[in-house]
């Protein structure tokens, strides 16, 4: 039961009451803990991938690389946040890395499915991750620089904090240089 602590408790967040000890078995038995060192690839494009992942510390991103070889952050996941490729279990078009290391609990596509249906108030939570896929494709292609950083100070400043510039300038679909001049920019008008 211990080892699953983090995962009963978000449940028994989502659900809003105290799970049973059937409810509490089956999620024990969903889950398999397990420790990604720094810089660690957890899956890669190509791949089958079957697995789902809810980070209990620690920060992952999921990633394409274009034919030229370039990286393109398309998102993050720290504590108590899910990442993992919904269109599973096809072939992903993603990698998933570690940057820091990282303790996630992994849950595979066919026990995420036996949950989600066993649970269905957590479907609701599951809509949120692609509501907030669909918000990020539009403001990429509809926002500035400029407003999508705002958006990520905004919605998560402890990214900011965390993550080097570089994969900054990457989520956001800029160079490092072009970040630069927008964080000159933001500090000049700060002054």
């Amino acid at each position: 039961m211990e080892k699953c602590a983090i995962i009963i408790n978000y449940y028994e967040q989502v659900y809003k009451r105290t799970l049973t000890d059937a409810e509490k078995e089956v999620i024990m038995n969903s889950f398999q803990r397990e420790i990604i060192k720094k810089k660690e690839i957890i899956f890669t494009s190509g791949e089958t991938n079957t697995r789902h992942y809810f980070v209990e510390k620690g920060l992952l991103r999921m990633y394409v690389i274009d034919a030229t070889g370039k990286e393109f952050n398309i998102l993050f996941a720290s504590e108590n946040q899910w990442i993992g490729d919904l269109s599973s279990p096809e072939e992903t078009l993603f990698f998933l890395d570690a940057i820091e290391k990282s303790i996630v609990y992994s849950i595979s596509d066919e026990n995420m499915n036996l949950l989600t249906n066993n649970f269905s108030s957590f479907v609701k939570y599951l809509k949120r991750s692609y509501i907030f896929l669909q918000k990020r494709l539009i403001s990429i292609l509809s926002k500035t620089a400029e407003e999508n950083y705002e958006e990520l100070i905004e919605s998560h400043p402890e990214l900011i904090k965390r993550l080097p510039q570089y994969h900054i300038s990457s989520y956001l679909g800029v160079t490092s240089v072009f970040l630069s001049k927008v964080l000159s920019k933001r500090a000049r008008k700060k002054d």
